[in-house]
């Protein structure tokens, strides 16, 4: 029968988390962020407002107050405004 009086190591403390780094997109939606923009989406649709927002797939933009998400698959232009 083994001998369990023995007193095990403590297992080392995780080293402190890196903060998050900044994410940049190869879209350039980095140089938009905060700016009014005119999205055109594949259907002819022209969305204008304030681009808040962007992820690897999603656009966030404030239109008239309202928050729309819209998929990066379906634009075909953002333009300044």
């Amino acid at each position: 029968m083994p001998n369990n009086t023995h007193l095990q190591p403590k297992p080392a403390a995780k080293p402190a988390a890196r903060p998050p780094r900044p994410v940049k997109h190869s879209d350039f939606s980095e140089e938009y962020m905060n700016h009014v923009v005119s999205i055109t989406l594949i259907n002819g649709t022209v969305i204008r407002g304030m681009l808040t927002e962007a992820r690897k797939f999603w656009l966030k933009v404030i239109v008239d107050g309202k928050v729309h998400y819209i998929n990066k698959a379906h634009v075909v232009e953002v333009t300044p405004s």
